[in-house]
């Protein structure tokens, strides 16, 4: 089978391994024909995203595709709708999902209309966090007071992207649950398996950098509740986050593209590279082998970053850090099968960032 990858050049490094070949893209926001070219001339395939804005791009250009390339995106606009946590929300109260309380602002009179109703500490998430990171480098944040909401409110909506503010769920990141999904376009689900993150880079609001394979139905049935519901196609990872007081379950978000640690759907047993593939090629599928519980992946790169800010926080010991990396079976780009993404990627990092490192 041949793997061709397009990188926007943060992910170069994705390049460098031998069981795929590619290019370097433009960012796909500002020249999507060069993607189009670049997608069109591979005549026939499977199409998969591992972005937010791959997903907008595919939905918003279906059309202009190759009827012989496959895609899960198409103009129906569910996949996007999902990202945006407005939408979502909103469509989560329709299937009978919990989800946290929100304020919708899109303006600065919106700003006026909803702060006074408002408790702290809160969340404040654009409705397209990707948008947001291009813009102003930052997307989910805890808000402590109302000047705090102001500042980052105010930035964000001067940009024209709308927020929300969020009820804040207490509990640590550990009390952080997931599931991850393929449904095809027959309704059948082949592919389901359910995670917990341990650590996360940044810390509290970021991405995943050590995750353990876990059973979690609850998160299971919401997942499956809103794909039933929209009748979506294709891969979703459904975050859900437990009350660390009254023990309910609350949707977080979800993300509907590959996710970074999609390696532990293989770590854990439930072949998902492949059924993933199957399900987009439409190939037959027998049962899913049975998830093991206590697989883990790690993302080294980001969890040097988190396990180092908390035992500068004292919130582990060096065991506690060590002891959490025991099962861990997939290590992202690091493979001693295939070593020249990983030294592409820290070595990329250590030039950027090795002063400061050094400095600190």
């Amino acid at each position: 089978m041949q793997v061709t990858a397009f990188a926007t050049p943060e992910y170069r490094y994705v390049l460098r391994s031998k069981a795929l070949t590619g290019r370097v893209m433009p960012d796909i926001r500002k020249d999507p024909e060069e993607w189009l070219a670049a997608l069109n001339r591979i005549g026939s395939g499977a199409v998969l995203s591992g972005s937010d804005a791959a997903t907008e791009f595919l939905t918003r250009y279906r059309d202009r595709l190759s009827d012989d390339l496959l895609t899960f995106e198409s103009a129906d606009r569910v996949h996007v709708d999902l990202m945006d946590k407005l939408v979502l929300y909103r469509t989560a109260e329709e299937a009978g999902v919990r989800a946290p309380w929100m304020r919708h602002i899109a303006s600065r009179a919106d700003l006026d209309q909803h702060i006074d109703d408002l408790t702290y500490p809160c969340v404040l998430k654009p409705t397209l966090g990707h948008l947001a990171k291009a813009l102003v480098g930052v997307g989910t944040v805890r808000i402590d007071t109302r000047d705090q909401l102001v500042e980052h409110a105010g930035r964000l909506i001067d940009l024209d992207v709308p927020v929300l503010v969020t009820e804040l769920v207490p509990g640590p990141e550990t009390s952080l649950e997931g599931s991850v999904a393929v449904r095809d376009r027959n309704g059948v689900y082949q592919l389901e398996y359910g995670r917990r993150k341990l650590r996360q880079w940044p810390l509290d609001y970021g991405v995943a950098s050590l995750m353990e394979s876990c059973d979690v139905p609850e998160t299971l049935k919401m997942n499956r509740l809103l794909m039933d519901h929209t009748g979506y196609v294709g891969i979703s990872a459904c975050e859900t986050k437990r009350h660390a007081e009254t023990g309910e379950l609350y949707l977080i978000e979800i993300n509907v593209r590959v996710p970074a640690s999609f390696g532990l759907s293989a770590a854990c047993g439930v072949d998902g590279p492949w059924r993933l593939y199957s399900a987009i090629a439409g190939l037959p599928l027998g049962p899913q082998p049975a998830q093991q519980d206590g697989r883990k992946v790690m993302l080294p790169h980001k969890e040097l970053a988190a396990a180092a800010a908390r035992l500068r926080a004292r919130d582990v010991t060096p065991r506690e850090v060590l002891r959490s990396w025991r099962g861990t079976r997939d290590f992202g780009a690091l493979s001693w099968r295939d070593p020249r993404p990983a030294l592409s990627l820290f070595g990329g990092l250590a030039k950027a960032k090795g002063p400061a490192l050094l400095r600190r």
